[in-house]
């Protein structure tokens, strides 16, 4: 099965609103002369309510403190804290350290999001074996860097061992089924992790990005990666009960993420048999659920164990931020939890670029700018002619005044004309659309790049920008690149009557700026710092060009070919005028 993902909404918004405002110029103007949350129980009936910690600001064993004999025990080292409890060996809290990574209370962000026993992330699973399911696990051994749980029962014993490995966010889970019988056993294994997030918080902002809850389960089978959200593991069929989608074999690790953080298990050794992911609306109303239960199982292949034998399933885990060169450190490809969009193959180049640059400077913003002019400069070969093109359109500025006060009550004629202009000046008037078309993969890329990359999240620039990853709080960005879109449009073409080229001069900036009201810090210092050089570009292409005199064809019968300069100021420059020669008079006469 392909990845199946939706673009991000400003990508399908924008050009649809940018040409519906040329559509509506051109056809309707006038001709011009993290909060408390409810508890499930368990079941799949939209009534229920969802498994989560209050506002994740205390670990879950507190929150289930009643039960008596539970215990939690910590890994530690300088980059997070995982908490384990004796219930099911499960994980009930996992925070990272690092300031980029304190939540809005100031505290380390938590990545373990329910506090029901059986959802807990990172629970095992058994067929053929009966555990209870309030048992509580002996803890044979327990250090910051080690957990070692122990069970007895049903005719086997189980270790399970917690230990923190030594790349960043990693650590392994080994279980160890002894079977104590005088008789082989069939044994199922598999490691379960659930996620809950509300639906508020899951919505992005209409002409935004998505937003950072935006929740997904991911497997990975060989080199294929099926990412799914909400609506792509929900059944169609409400009547139907909930079912898993289930892929494999050959699965490389299954993975549960966010936007900027993940939690992924991997097999140690070889592929697991399947993964399965599951989604449950929990909570309100079928048509309104209150938030939805993100669950993702890997599951190892059945195995016989003989008397007195030993079966071993290790599993290693990341769970932390989606750091490229953590997640490549990891292996699995498990890179891929990383969603880069259509053009990743682009977009991993960017990223790669761009934390190149950071390395050097050790300022984000600096880093963005930089990459943004690299970037123009690489892609002037494709540039230039888009600039010329339009250099010759302004040069043909007088003669479409011309068609356009002629022909003012002929739609027809008038685009007849046009035609005809551009055909005997050998203008393409789509000639500037083949170059923007071309950088549009690369637009794509960055946006992408930008709006995912967790090296920007809570990284700070200079003055009030100390987040690049979310909106410029004081919108300063976003009005300065409104103004360069105005000086911008100024400077570009438009094959409109005076009315309609008015509109679009102060639509698009207004447009623009809008757009940007609500995306990161980031993004928008990308887009000004583009648009500036975009600026200094064209306007030395037009001086360059303002050199070549242009001769213009009339497409209107009885005009006489004239001469013009590619112009730079404005839409008509004036013709110079010719110097008078001085009288010379002959010798001998008045």
């Amino acid at each position: 099965m392909a990845e199946r993902k939706q673009p991000p909404i400003l990508l399908l918004v924008l050009p649809v609103a940018v040409l519906g405002v040329v559509l509506g110029v051109q056809y309707f103007a006038p001709n011009q002369t993290q909060t408390d949350e409810p508890a499930v129980d368990g079941s799949t009936d939209q009534a229920e309510t969802a498994p989560t910690r209050a506002g994740v600001d205390l670990p879950a064993a507190e929150a289930r403190a009643r039960l008596g004999s539970e215990t939690t025990h910590q890994l530690e080292d300088d980059r997070l804290v995982a908490s384990f409890t004796n219930l099911n060996t499960g994980l009930v809290s996992l925070r990272v350290k690092g300031d980029r990574y304190l939540d809005e209370e100031g505290k380390p962000f938590e990545l373990v999001t329910t506090d029901k026993e059986r959802y807990l992330p990172l629970r095992p699973n058994f067929t053929g074996i009966a555990i209870p399911p309030t048992v509580r696990w002996t803890v044979v051994e327990a250090s910051k860097r080690k957990i070692h749980f122990r069970w007895s029962g049903d005719g086997v014993t189980i270790d399970r061992l917690w230990e923190l490995a030594e790349p960043p966010y990693q650590f392994r889970s080994s279980v160890e089924v002894h079977n104590q019988q005088e008789t082989p056993r069939q044994l199922g294994f598999s490691i379960t992790s659930a996620h809950y997030v509300r639906r508020e918080d899951e919505k992005g902002g209409f002409f935004g990005r998505p937003s950072p809850a935006l929740s997904h389960g991911i497997c990975q089978v060989a080199d294929e990666t099926i990412r799914e959200d909400r609506d792509g593991l929900l059944s169609e069929d409400e009547s139907r009960p909930m079912q898993p989608h289930t892929y494999g074999p050959g699965v490389e690790y299954v993975a549960l993420s966010s936007v900027y953080f993940a939690i992924i298990a991997a097999p140690e050794g070889q592929t697991a048999e399947r993964c399965d992911l599951l989604t449950t609306d929990r909570g309100g109303t079928p048509d309104d659920p209150d938030g939805s239960l993100f669950e993702a199982e890997l599951a190892s292949a059945p195995i016989e164990i003989g008397p007195g034998e030993t079966a071993t399933f290790r599993t290693l885990v990341y769970a932390g931020p989606k750091d490229f060169d953590a997640l490549e450190e990891f292996g699995h490809r498990a890179t891929n939890v990383i969603d880069l969009g259509w053009f990743s193959f682009i977009a991993r180049g960017m990223s790669w670029l761009l934390r190149t640059i950071y390395d050097f400077i050790g300022n984000w913003g600096v880093a963005i700018i930089l990459l943004t002019i690299l970037v123009r400069v690489l892609l002037l070969p494709f540039v230039i002619p888009q600039f010329r093109n339009m250099a010759k359109q302004r040069a043909l500025k007088p003669e479409i005044d011309k068609i356009n006060e002629l022909y003012k009550d002929d739609r027809e004629k008038k685009g007849a004309a046009m035609m005809e202009l551009w055909r005997k000046n050998k203008v393409n008037p789509l000639g500037g659309c083949l170059p923007v078309l071309l950088q549009m993969p690369i637009f794509f890329a960055l946006y992408q790049t930008l709006s995912t990359s967790i090296e920007l999240y809570h990284a700070p620039f200079v003055w009030w920008w100390a987040d690049l990853s979310s909106p410029d709080p004081y919108y300063v960005l976003p009005v300065v690149l409104g103004a360069l879109m105005f000086i911008q449009q100024k400077l570009t073409p438009i094959q409109m009557d005076q009315m309609q080229a008015k509109v679009m001069l102060y639509a698009m900036p207004l447009m623009m700026t809008f757009f940007m009201l609500l995306l990161p810090t980031g993004l928008c210092l990308y887009m000004v710092t583009s648009s500036a050089i975009g600026i200094t570009q064209q306007r030395y292409m037009y001086w360059k060009m303002d050199k070549e005199r242009l001769t213009v064809v009339s497409a209107i019968d009885g005009d006489e070919p004239e001469d013009h300069a590619a112009e730079t100021e404005t839409a008509a420059a004036p013709k110079r005028a010719k110097p008078r020669r001085k009288k010379r008079t002959r010798r001998g006469r008045a």
